[in-house]
């Protein structure tokens, strides 16, 4: 309880810090649907979740890009902060003495402060269950799918073996869906173009090691509380590739073929996959490195 305590007290330090801001703003997102109130309901630390206990922390947006953030502690002393915001692809980030980027995560927006992800919601509702953010963050999947967290971990747990890696490695999939079909008896398939990535870890780097290519379409089913990956049919390799990629994308054959031969849109989700897990799983890295290749920054 200490620890939680000091982690959510650093927390508000930072958001503090974080959301100072100066100036006033003549921007209009008064269409957007980011504006208005919301409330923290949870955190994730590396892979444990947790409520937010005796603290109400509420952000608010205003239509004009300037807003405020609310930090109300138990013993009611009370934190105000001024910001300006403007929208993303996938959510919003603020501006001032140190830029912070939400994400809409489905359920509500998060943002990644020092390896920490803090989860808000529209006041009144509760936002993602316990644990729900944190699903597949070990497996490099950020979303709340519980199918396709499914995909992840297959890959991690069953795919990865495959190859020669050391025993502390980490891997990190590089994941297109093309197609989800759900079945009447609560089955899932997937459909996509599924790459496996094993690193090791030296310094601030990450090393790949090893891995390789397994596009196809993966059965999903829940098994008790979880979700498993029950069955693979992977494209075969050599002169079975067209035919079999035929037979089990069908019409998405030629989608899949243009998402497959897309090498450089390939690299900036693998990139960005690497940003996400290095961040929300708070590792003291900052490249990464292929065969005979240069490091590569990372944009954390």
């Amino acid at each position: 309880m200490k620890k939680k305590i000091a982690l959510l007290a650093g927390l508000i330090a930072v958001m503090c810090f974080a959301f100072a801001a100066c100036g006033g703003s003549k921007a209009d997102y008064s269409d957007s649907k980011y504006t208005g109130e919301w409330e923290a309901t949870s955190m994730t630390v590396g892979d444990t979740s947790g409520g937010i206990e005796g603290s109400v922390w509420i952000l608010t947006l205003n239509e004009d890009g300037t807003g405020t953030f609310v930090a109300t502690e138990a013993d009611g002393k009370e934190d105000v902060s001024k910001i300006k915001w403007e929208p993303t692809d996938d959510g919003f980030r603020t501006s001032g003495d140190m830029k912070l980027t939400f994400t809409d995560d489905g359920d509500g927006i998060k943002a990644n402060i020092m390896g920490v992800d803090l989860h808000f919601a529209r006041p009144g509702e509760e936002g993602p269950e316990d644990g729900a953010p944190d699903i597949g963050t070990k497996y490099g999947y950020m979303g709340q799918d519980p199918v396709e967290c499914a995909v992840w971990k297959y890959l991690c747990e069953d795919i990865s073996v495959m190859y020669d890696k050391p025993a502390d490695s980490i891997t990190i999939p590089v994941v297109q869906i093309i197609k989800t079909e759900e079945g009447e008896d609560g089955t899932a398939k997937v459909y996509g173009d599924f790459w496996v990535y094993n690193y090791s870890i030296d310094g601030d780097t990450l090393v790949f090691g090893s891995g390789g290519a397994h596009p196809g379409m993966m059965t999903v089913a829940k098994e008790g509380d979880e979700y498993k990956v029950t069955d693979f049919r992977p494209v075969e390799d050599g002169g079975n590739f067209e035919t079999t990629a035929k037979e089990i994308f069908g019409d998405d054959y030629d989608r899949f073929m243009q998402i497959t031969r897309d090498s450089d849109a390939r690299e900036k989700l693998r990139a960005q996959g690497l940003a996400d897990y290095v961040k929300t799983n708070g590792l003291a890295v900052r490249k990464y490195k292929d065969f005979d290749q240069d490091p590569v920054e990372l944009d954390l």
